[in-house]
């Protein structure tokens, strides 16, 4: 008999480890697939921005001299920017110069006529002009003054004869992220976050995390919660698995143990959790 319990109990072991492998194994592999999504969104969105960047109708602006000659060239530069909102479903997009004065701005699908006289402070502005032509900056999450909601930055200078004119710039609502970090991620079992660089949870699969302005706030805290796992926070969860990049591992949360995996890509760490 307590032979026969014996192989019962190594059988039931194996089975159970079998298990908790696949679920490891599982996790791991979507954290990989969906890092890779975001990765491929970021690298679709420069793409883009540079692209546009490189129409000469730019170039043409900041050579020109007369009025009528820049305000031509200027409703040029607001017809490539509705293309490229159109097509990449761009919340703002605006042409900024060196002292901070918007040339053009776009907002949905419009042509905004209130253009700002200084965005010298804004996230964006100078790191962007720090870029070299024909590569981008991709800002921290903020909350956009014109599209009224937490955005995602892409900004690229815009030159003419060795020398920055301007930054062009556009933004990303974050549902454009959640989407596709969400789809086909279904129950609490197995869920998905996206964690950004100063540890709030920007995307959760588990549930909708409105991002539309309220309350007149632009604190983070208004709208997003920190992310804790087993009252670890995003950096000491990175700091316990030995690479800031990726890692996965078991721990108990909640009463539950969960298997879970993690992958930074832009500032953001993608986590897959899955109840074992």
């Amino acid at each position: 008999m307590r032979t026969a319990f014996s192989i019962l109990a190594a059988s039931t072991i194996v089975v159970l480890s079998t298990q908790a492998l696949a679920n490891q194994a599982g996790v791991e592999a979507l954290a990989a697939q969906k890092a890779a999504i975001v990765e491929r969104l970021h690298t679709k969105a420069m793409k883009a921005l540079v692209n546009a960047a490189q129409d000469r109708h730019f170039g043409d602006y900041f050579a020109a001299h007369s009025h009528e000659e820049k305000s031509s060239l200027k409703d040029r530069i607001d017809q490539i920017s509705l293309s490229v909102q159109r097509r990449f479903r761009v919340d703002e997009m605006c042409l900024i110069d060196p002292q901070g004065k918007e040339i053009s701005r776009i907002v949905g699908d419009a042509i905004a006529d209130d253009l700002a006289d200084d965005e010298t402070g804004a996230i964006f502005f100078r790191p962007g002009f720090a870029q070299e032509p024909r590569t981008v900056h991709v800002s921290p999450i903020y909350m956009s003054v014109d599209a009224e909601k937490w955005v995602v930055a892409y900004t690229t200078p815009i030159a003419k004869d060795g020398e920055k004119k301007a930054i062009l710039h556009y933004e990303h609502g974050l549902e454009f992220f959640q989407e596709i970090l969400n789809k086909n991620m279904n129950g609490a079992d197995r869920f998905i976050l996206a964690v950004n660089a100063a540890g709030w949870i920007v995307s959760d699969s588990r549930r909708p995390i409105a991002i539309g302005r309220r309350e007149d706030s632009e604190n983070p805290q208004t709208y997003f919660e920190r992310f804790a796992l087993a009252n670890k926070s995003i950096d000491q969860l990175k700091d316990e698995s030995g690479d800031p990049n990726q890692g996965s591992g078991t721990l108990p949360a909640g009463g539950e143990n969960y298997a879970f995996a993690y992958k930074t890509v832009h500032r953001w760490t993608i986590v897959v959790l899955e109840k074992t």
